[in-house]
């Protein structure tokens, strides 16, 4: 069961003009396969006051209050997702799947203790990610993340396990290796199968590295090892044709009837038999140890990267400036010599830090100065000026 009221940290509310802190947790359920009748949607609506329905989605917030239901058996009976979060620090992605059609063999090297399960509810299966960061947030506006979510559903379904393994990354990175008896990390713990295609990240993929604050360096070091993802036509007409009629039968039957998750159950049973790509070897996996120093390196290869882009920049910069050094030199003075506003102050300020720039790039930071000087002798009963310059160490 998700517990949704503990480790709370405070957020921002009024009362009486005066700013208080408060509690503020976001509940968001989706349909994927079906919509909800109109029986459902009025259990669901009763489920809270603060309930807003529609045929395919659920969202209720809480300040000062909390949820009196367990998300999770709501999604198993009505919904296909679910996503909470609140300003104390904590997050879950949960997805509802028919009993059969995700294969938990392979989902469980994913799995990680109070972070990544999946596990039988009623008559489906539920797969939960929840974490939890220590800090928390403060105030948050949440809304809008589980649709970008909700194709992740179905990547998984058709064998996709990209989101697993950035779960993992995420349950790693935030302390789920962590030996308490020991006061120190599981350094030695191997990664799970690396699926295909993390050099290339979906945008639904790219959503939960955003929302779920994953380091993007560690998701890059873990790419390393992520083979490309080979786009092959699968022609399911000759794979219907090799199916024993008793199944053609069973699936048409269960397609007509309108069960949840046959298209996508049917396409799983086709491909089951197309050759897999490749995964690395047990040997052949890193641990988290190694997964987390290549990030460093490569947050280092990129910062230095950065500065010399950086650095190519501002002489370019430097370089246009520089035949129209006197130009600036006068427009300064042409402000200086109008309006006494902030906006001209600022301006003026503005030109002068390239100067500044300009003069350093030259090794001429004495004559910048020199006529800084003069400047300040001219200008020096203005101190909203002067305040400005004395900051820039100008003065």
């Amino acid at each position: 069961m998700i517990a949704a009221n503990d480790n709370r940290l405070l957020g921002t509310q009024h009362f009486l003009g005066i700013k208080i802190m408060s509690e503020f947790q976001y509940y968001e359920w989706q349909t994927v396969d079906r919509t909800l009748t109109s029986e459902e949607q009025a259990a669901v609506n009763r489920l809270s006051s603060h309930i807003e329905v529609t045929a395919s989605r659920a969202v209720v917030t809480y300040s000062w209050s909390n949820f009196r239901h367990d998300p999770k058996q709501v999604l198993a009976e009505y919904f296909d997702a679910h996503f909470y979060m609140a300003n104390w620090g904590s997050m879950h992605l949960m997805f509802r799947f028919p009993q059969g059609v995700l294969d938990s063999e392979a989902v469980k090297p994913y799995c990680v203790d109070n972070c990544i399960s999946l596990e039988p509810v009623g008559t489906c299966h539920v797969l939960e990610m929840s974490f939890h960061e220590e800090e928390g947030w403060g105030w948050i506006e949440p809304g809008g993340e589980l649709s970008s979510f909700v194709h992740l559903r179905n990547d998984l379904i058709e064998g996709d396990y990209r989101l697993l393994y950035l779960a993992w990354l995420k349950a790693v990175e935030s302390g789920a290796l962590y030996d308490y008896d020991e006061d120190d990390y599981i350094t030695d713990a191997k990664e799970p199968p690396v699926p295909p295609g993390l050099k290339k990240l979906t945008p639904a993929l790219q959503s939960f590295v955003d929302v779920f604050d994953i380091d993007e360096a560690l998701v890059k070091a873990a790419a390393e090892a992520s083979p490309d993802i080979k786009s092959t036509a699968v022609d399911y007409h000759k794979l219907i044709a090799q199916m024993p009629r008793a199944e053609c039968d069973d699936f048409l039957a269960r397609l007509a009837e309108g069960e949840a998750g046959v298209a996508m159950a049917l396409r799983k049973h086709l491909t089951a038999s197309l050759p897999q790509s490749h995964s690395p070897r047990q040997e052949e996996r890193r641990t988290f140890e190694e997964l987390a120093e290549r990030a460093e390196q490569l947050e280092k290869v990129e910062a230095q990267r950065q500065a010399e882009e950086a650095r190519k920049k501002h002489i370019e910069e430097m370089q246009k400036l520089a035949p129209r050094e006197a130009q600036i030199w006068q427009e300064v003075e042409g402000l200086l010599q109008g309006d006494k506003t902030a906006a001209v102050y600022d301006k003026a300020t503005e030109l002068l830090v390239k100067l500044s720039q300009l003069a350093d790039y030259q090794n001429t930071p004495h004559v910048f100065q020199s006529r800084i000087n003069k400047l300040v002798e001219k200008y020096s009963s203005r101190p909203a000026l002067m305040r400005r310059w004395r900051s820039k160490g100008w003065v």
